[in-house]
């Protein structure tokens, strides 16, 4: 039969059927019994090893983990704060007293940072000692209440306004959780007041001198 002939379509599925098993060596899809055993039994011991040297892996690594303290934690010494409410540039704050659209957003933004700490958002965590530190040793951890009455004149219990329309604004800081960090003291931050004076003001005050 040359190139140019083509098989029949016969002869081309009596090849196929062949292929697929040959009574008279025993072949199947043209292994023998013999053949197909010893592969499947290398890719069997194959895929075992792989299986156990990840399994190994994984248990080997989990040994080195805590689960109570992350492995890999940031090397800031200082915990990271966090501003309410955020200012508008920097950390400078500006509003008027006679003009409460000045200082609307400012009131606005702490409702919305103490929403979370509401006594009926709380009612399911944990009433901790006040005034000492509460150190859990685990497995199990509990989260505590925060009342609001610690921030006193701050809270927004008392004065909805939180100080702004008396000149008095309130600004908390919140201190990101540091594994380990122990407060110590009694932490101050110092804000300044900026006054601004009238260029006609400034001008009556040199004519005085």
């Amino acid at each position: 039969m040359t190139k140019k002939d083509k098989k029949s379509f016969n002869q081309s599925l009596a090849e196929w059927k062949l292929f697929i098993y040959n009574p008279n060596t025993g072949e199947f899809l043209g292994r023998t019994a013999k053949s197909w055993g010893l592969i499947l039994l290398f890719y069997q011991v194959f895929y075992g090893f792989l299986a156990a040297l990840f399994t190994f892996t994984m248990w080997a690594m989990l040994q080195t983990l805590n689960d109570e303290v992350p492995k890999y934690r940031d090397q800031i010494s200082s915990p990271g704060l966090m501003v309410f409410p955020k200012p508008v540039t920097a950390l400078d704050y500006s509003f008027s007293i006679s003009n409460p659209e000045s200082y609307k957003g400012y009131i606005e933004d702490l409702k919305r940072f103490l929403k979370p700490y509401d006594s009926e958002e709380q009612k399911n965590l944990t009433i901790c000692p006040s005034g000492t530190l509460f150190e859990q040793k685990g497995p199990i951890y509990v989260a505590c209440r925060f009342p609001l009455d610690l921030l006193q004149a701050c809270s927004g219990v008392n004065d909805p306004e939180f100080g702004y329309s008396k000149g008095h604004p309130c600004i908390l800081v919140k201190m990101n959780r540091i594994i380990g960090l122990k407060p110590q003291g009694e932490p101050r931050i110092h804000c300044t007041n900026i006054v601004k004076v009238s260029i006609q003001k400034i001008t009556q005050l040199l004519l005085k001198l």
